[in-house]
């Protein structure tokens, strides 16, 4: 609810808040970028269904073209809302996997390995996601089919031999499994229930099971309700239908709700600034800095105002609070001294009557023991003296029974005292932080002040991130192109490169020519563009002259010539 709140805040567009489904999401649409974004918390298991997925896509090419080409129909025929009781864009991508794998030749393998090398533990719950690295693969397809065949067999399949009456899509499997084998019976109500009955919106469960690859108890068709199944049926039909007419895929594809579906995103961020010097984004940018300076010190000043508005009414709904408590203990007083003063008397009039009860308790222990004595000592008590000590300590029991009435009312006079004080203590704690703000007004005032501001900033901060997303992105703009080689220094080296990298390879073939080597058809493409073979003539000319200026220098010269005397090896 909290992010929800936030990104309605941040005017983020079709927030939704979803929380049936088993790890609760928020759904919305970036207010600029026109990207749909979906925000889920602590959902650990969903980054090993990504990476399932990506190892999918990875299989084969065909892969990822023909699970958005699903999910692409799905989405415009409104049959990809969970919130409308249809399938989930994750569930149809399962689908479109299960569909791949069950082909008569199958176009992927099942990847899902479940041979425990990499069990997790999430939420105090084991799930095994091993998985196949795909590199190491030895799966090779024999179906030859384009992305266009595989979508009609999908459909063809799904029209003529609807799975669900018996079966359950089993990405993990690699195949269907039978809805015994999983355990599965389409529960209470059932479709047919619901044609009969059109009351009935909610089906039982598993009416279209689609079993999640690594939670094995978690079936995906939990958020269809019966017009849900009825619109999934119908669409799969009509698709069918339209195909065997030869109908294009736009038709096929045509938005059936176009309030559900989102303005298209805005891919190039950058597409009005591509046009623009840099001297004239720098100038924008300084203009974006001024206006959101502007913009920060308005902010910044009605939130100081805010904040004190609100201060102070919590300074005065506090004082407001402690003089009606100082009321209300004041007006305690008076009753209580009247308490104190009739508990005070009747205490007073017992003890007049009543000795003190210790005493009285004193008494009873010592004319207990006068009677008791005897069975120790073995004298026995004379009858009458026996008498006036049982008469004694009976009258006694009584003064006992009356005293402690006496203590019952003193007691209940040192309460009334003692909490007499305490409202006094508070009282004058009372006053002395009651703060004297008789001429600031009334805390609601203040309330409404704050109310005020508030209204005031909500524009002014959506300003500021519009100035502050505006900035960001200039700014990103401008390092990239810092960042960015020159295109002319780009296109200059690159005809260097290649430049050199054909002289090479007209040399190459220019001595596959002298030397009589077969070339190909691109080798006298290039040769014929570098001056044909009167070049290769000309080359071989040079070699010839070459070679022999190479021989006429190495022939010895056979002209007389003086000796050295004296230098021969033997006189050394």
């Amino acid at each position: 609810n909290k992010i929800a709140r936030m990104l309605n805040q941040d005017s983020m567009k079709n927030v939704k808040l979803i929380t049936n489904a088993k790890v609760p999401i928020v759904k919305f649409i970036d207010s600029q970028s026109m990207i749909p974004v979906d925000i889920s918390v602590n959902n650990n298991l969903s980054v090993y269904n990504t990476e399932l997925l990506r190892r999918y896509c990875d299989v084969d090419p065909r892969v990822k073209p023909f699970i958005l080409a699903i999910k692409y129909w799905a989405r415009n025929r409104g049959i990809c809302e969970p919130t409308s009781g249809t399938f989930s864009s994750y569930a149809w991508t399962l689908i479109a996997i299960n569909a791949l794998q069950t082909m008569q030749e199958p176009v992927i393998p099942n990847l899902c390995t479940r041979d425990g090398t990499n069990v997790v533990e999430i939420d105090g719950q084991n799930y095994d996601v091993s998985m196949q690295d795909v590199s190491n693969s030895k799966f090779i397809s024999k179906n030859n089919e384009t992305v266009a065949e595989l979508i009609i067999s999908f459909f063809s399949n799904l029209a003529t031999n609807w799975p669900w009456d018996d079966f359950v899509i089993s990405v993990r499997e690699g195949a269907l499994i039978t809805r015994k084998q999983k355990g599965w019976n389409h529960q209470k109500p059932k479709i047919s229930n619901a044609i009969q009955d059109k009351k009935i919106m909610r089906l039982g469960k598993h009416s279209l099971p689609v079993e999640d690859p690594f939670d094995e108890i978690h079936d995906l068709s939990i958020v269809l309700d019966a017009e849900g199944v009825f619109e999934i049926r119908d669409e799969v039909l009509r698709a069918y239908s339209l195909l065997y007419e030869y109908n294009n895929w736009e038709t096929i594809c045509e938005v059936k709700y176009p309030e559900l579906i989102p303005e298209s995103p805005q891919l190039d961020l950058f597409g009005d600034l591509r046009n623009l010097s840099e001297s004239e984004i720098k100038t924008d940018l300084e203009n974006l800095y001024s206006q959101l300076n502007i913009v920060e010190k308005s902010v910044s000043i009605r939130e100081s105002e805010r904040n004190d508005a609100i201060r102070m009414s919590k300074a005065l709904r506090r004082n407001a609070e402690l003089a009606k408590e100082q009321s209300v203990l004041s007006s305690e007083l008076r009753p209580r001294r009247s308490q104190i003063d009739e508990a005070q008397s009747k205490r007073d009039s017992s003890n007049n009557n009543y000795i003190p009860v210790h005493l009285i308790e004193d008494e009873l222990h010592r004319t207990y023991h006068n009677l008791t004595k005897q069975s120790e000592t073995g004298i026995e008590l004379s009858f009458e003296k026996e008498k006036a000590l049982f008469s004694w300590f009976f009258e006694l029991q009584s003064m006992h029974e009356h005293a402690k009435i006496t203590r019952k009312h003193h007691r209940e006079f040192l309460r009334l005292v003692n909490q007499q004080e305490n409202a006094i203590n508070h009282i004058k704690d009372i006053k002395h932080e009651i703060i004297d703000v008789k001429n600031l007004g009334n805390f609601r005032d203040f309330d409404d002040l704050a109310k005020r501001l508030l209204i005031e900033l909500n524009p002014l901060k959506k300003e500021r991130r519009k100035l502050r997303r505006e900035v960001g992105r200039l700014e990103a703009w401008l390092r990239k192109q810092k960042h960015t080689p020159n295109k002319q220094q780009h296109k200059n080296r690159k005809s260097r490169t290649t430049r050199r990298k054909n002289d090479t390879n007209v040399k190459e073939i220019k001595n596959k020519v002298i030397s009589g080597d077969s070339f190909s058809l691109q080798d006298l493409d290039l040769l014929l563009k570098s001056g044909g073979l009167k070049s290769v003539n000309n080359q071989s000319d040079n070699n010839k002259k070459s070679n022999n200026q190479k021989t006429k220098k190495n022939k010895p010269t056979l002209q007389p010539h003086r000796g050295k005397r004296g230098k021969s090896s033997k006189n050394i």
